[in-house]
């Protein structure tokens, strides 16, 4: 029997209907074998979908069809379930304009495209046309979760070519997706959180991942201030307390809270309970100053997958600063635009001064763009998210057949002390990217853009019109790898493990203003102590740098 597609109604169709009637023809074979067959339904012609057909319109093209059908498979016909044959589909050579699009082919799977998003206009800039061609256009449709979103998100989808829709069509979700919504994804879906994605978004979840690591590795993982959670800790933080010098200073902060509320200093005599909603952090009361001001940096990651852990850095960020010159004294310990750097806090300052890139005020802007503090910001990044890994992949593994639809963007705020030694103060979901300044704008529009375009979100390939089969789970032998090499790779492994390798390349092609932190040649047996336990993917990659050949071309 031949393959069959099965089309469905308007309001669900998507960019994924193979050969979209948008800009294609379906031809009729009148031949006397189909006239027998009742298996192959004959169209004369059918003209190009009109977005917005009126019902009574949509009623009369469906009796045309249904009239040109044979008795037996008008019994399954209906405008929800309109089966066709798939040999049927054919390129359209009568449809008077025909629209292309730029998208990215893969130089290790030419069957595989990703969708393309050039540079918004604002930006001024052209992105690399490397590994670029041209198919025929189809709608791209994103969803929102909750209110439209910030600017420079709007910007990137409209520069892509994206319409929003309420529907499931989606190629994109943004916002904090519903369980039904993740158990219901397409292969070629994504979403821009990992379940889980709290395990470092919480600030008591970071310290008790990363208080766990740094017991084995006490040197190593030093850049977490000291962290106590009164729910458990309020006993011990008490006697840390009474021990400590006079003036003494703590942050007491929400578990789970952002854009600095509910943040206080405290210091000896601050009244305290166990109260399970705060936890209290030792203070760095000597952070490196810059004309007299603290400030941090808001560094952007992205985590593309957990199995195996891909990790990237943007090269460019914020330095965020706070509005009034810093001091100590006790009197001005409850002054909150000398003490915190947040840009919610300290924007309704009146010494705030917004950075519009006059190079005249720039100088005196509460936020800086920086390139600088590279390295050690890399180390701390790259071993935060490792110290997470488990828990991620746990929450991750319970949807295995949707392993590839997530992405994850986080804010990680650095503070740096007068010693140059970089602090991780924490770690934020869903990090703000409303773009309150030109520099805000040029940096998040391009963040975003830059971040779309590398988790190589699929258009269309005959592939992801299959049905979706789980794939039978099987133990490996993770001590097998070290016989893998260049000769033997295609016998040793299957074909989940070619695209996961495929993956992690493709993605090194897209990076633009990203840095992969890992799997990196240059530091991933370095960092493969840090793992609570080996990975089968994450050492299949290793071996592959280590082999130094070319296994998958």
């Amino acid at each position: 029997m031949q393959k069959r597609v099965q089309i469905e109604s308007r309001k669900v169709q998507t960019v994924y209907a193979p050969l979209a009637t948008s800009s294609l023809t379906i031809h009729s074979r009148a031949t006397s074998q189909s006239q027998s067959q009742n298996n192959t339904i004959k169209v004369i012609q059918k003209q190009p979908k009109i977005r917005n057909r009126s019902l009574i319109t949509r009623h009369i093209k469906q009796k045309q069809i249904f009239s040109q059908t044979d008795t037996c498979t008008n019994k399954v016909l209906t405008e929800r379930n309109l089966e066709i044959d798939c040999s049927l589909m054919e390129p359209s050579t009568t449809t008077s304009i025909q629209q292309s699009q730029l998208v990215w082919q893969s130089p290790y799977r030419p069957h595989v495209y990703t969708i393309y998003f050039p540079y918004p206009q604002m930006l001024q800039q052209t992105r690399s046309q490397q590994f670029l061609v041209e198919q025929i256009k189809k709608p791209l449709y994103y969803k929102l979760q909750g209110q439209v979103p910030f600017k420079c998100i709007l910007s990137a989808f409209e520069a892509a070519g994206f319409e929003r829709s309420d529907e499931e069509n989606w190629l994109i979700y943004w916002g904090i997706a519903s369980k039904e919504t993740l158990k219901e994804m397409k292969k070629y879906q994504k979403t821009n959180h990992f379940p889980g994605c709290w395990s470092v978004g919480r600030k008591d979840n970071l310290w008790i991942h990363l208080s766990k690591v740094k017991r084995k590795f006490p040197t190593e993982y030093y850049f977490i201030p000291n962290t106590y959670l009164l729910q458990y800790d309020f006993e011990r933080f008490e006697g840390v307390r009474e021990c400590a010098p006079k003036k003494t200073l703590w942050i007491k902060k929400p578990v789970a809270s952002a854009r600095g509320n509910g943040i206080k200093l405290i210091n000896k005599k601050t009244k305290l309970t166990a109260d399970k909603r705060y936890l209290v952090m030792d203070y760095i009361s000597n952070p490196h100053l810059i004309n007299n001001f603290k400030y941090d940096l808001r560094v952007y990651v992205l985590i593309t997958s957990i199995d195996p852990l891909r990790v990237y850095m943007y090269k460019d960020g914020l330095v965020r600063f706070a509005t009034q010159e810093y001091s100590l004294k006790s009197s001005d310990i409850k002054k909150r635009f000398i003490h915190l750097t947040n840009f919610s806090v300290n924007k309704q300052s009146p010494n705030f001064i917004a950075n519009n890139q006059d190079m005249e005020q720039q100088v005196k802007a509460s936020k800086w763009s920086h390139k600088e503090y590279k390295q050690q910001l890399i180390a701390q990044v790259l071993k935060t998210c490792i110290a997470a890994e488990p828990l991620l992949l746990d929450r991750n593994g319970k949807t295995s057949e949707h392993k590839n639809n997530y992405f994850e963007l986080f804010g990680f705020d650095i503070l740096i002390d007068e010693t140059l030694k970089p602090w991780l103060l924490e770690v934020n979901v869903s990090p703000s990217l409303n773009s309150a300044s030109e520099l805000d704008a040029q940096i998040k529009t391009q963040l975003i853009s830059d971040m779309l375009h590398l988790i190589g979100i699929e258009y269309y390939y005959k592939k992801a019109f299959r049905i979706q089969i789980k794939k039978r789970l099987f133990e490996r032998n993770i001590n097998e790898i070290q016989s893998i090499n260049s000769r033997n790779f295609r016998q040793k492994v299957n074909q989940a493990d070619l695209d996961v390798m495929i993956q992690s390349l493709e993605e090194q092609l897209r990076l633009g203003q990203f840095k992969c932190l890992y799997p990196n040649k240059q530091n991933i047996f370095e960092y493969e102590q840090y793992f609570e336990y080996p990975r089968f993917h994450n050492k299949l990659i290793q071996k592959y740098f280590e082999d130094g050949s070319n296994w998958i071309i």
